[in-house]
């Protein structure tokens, strides 16, 4: 692909996460996405190969931006404090969920389209067990073993405790939006409590 190729792609997927989180994914059209990103209809169509395609690449694309990160978490134990690498971690996180949260809630009235939207889990018993808490457990347990995670700490359900924070913390502020409430959340100090209960004392 080219590179005005490129862009005009990045332009469909910003304009249609736009439109798909305000008008979810039925009353969403490509007619008005093509108006968003300022290319005609037709050029959807040259990108992708219908609205569901289209939907599909900004899920993925919103979800995948902290991957990396997420990726490399093991091989940073023993680097920065244990607090300093989760709150990078899990504020990226929030940042990917604030923009996936919406286009999940726009999938919700498409049973099909949500099923479609869930990633498959590899092969073997880790990986059905862990799923996406597997490099934040590894790290965990990569930290425990360099004697900064309490020895008798359950890694995975510490992973799970930690994972589910930033998740946790964009429902809540969407919700206290909707009822015309301001933001009373707390990410920082959820995560100092649960490191209250792991970190071991220097």
């Amino acid at each position: 692909m080219t590179q005005r190729g490129d862009t005009t792609r990045l332009q469909l997927l910003d304009a249609a996460a736009s439109v798909f989180a305000e008008r979810g994914y039925a009353g969403a059209t490509t007619k008005e996405i093509a108006r968003c990103a300022g290319v005609s209809e037709g050029t959807i169509y040259r990108h992708f190969a219908d609205k569901r395609e289209l939907f599909g690449a900004v899920f993925a694309t919103r979800n995948a931006s902290d991957s990396e990160f997420v990726t490399s978490l093991p091989a940073r134990a023993g680097t920065r404090t244990v607090r300093e690498n989760l709150l990078i971690l899990v504020e990226a996180i929030q940042d990917v969920e604030r923009e996936v949260a919406p286009l999940r809630a726009a999938a919700s009235t498409d049973a099909e389209l949500a099923a479609a939207l869930m990633p498959t889990p590899s092969a073997g018993p880790s990986t059905a067990r862990l799923g996406p808490l597997e490099p934040l457990t590894r790290y965990l347990e990569a930290e425990q073993r360099l004697g900064r995670i309490i020895g008798d700490v359950d890694c995975a359900s510490a992973a799970f405790a930690l994972f589910a924070i930033p998740f946790a913390s964009v429902t809540m502020d969407r919700l206290s939006r909707a009822m015309g409430l301001s933001d009373v959340t707390d990410m920082v100090g959820a995560i100092d409590e649960v490191l209250r209960g792991i970190v071991a004392p220097e």
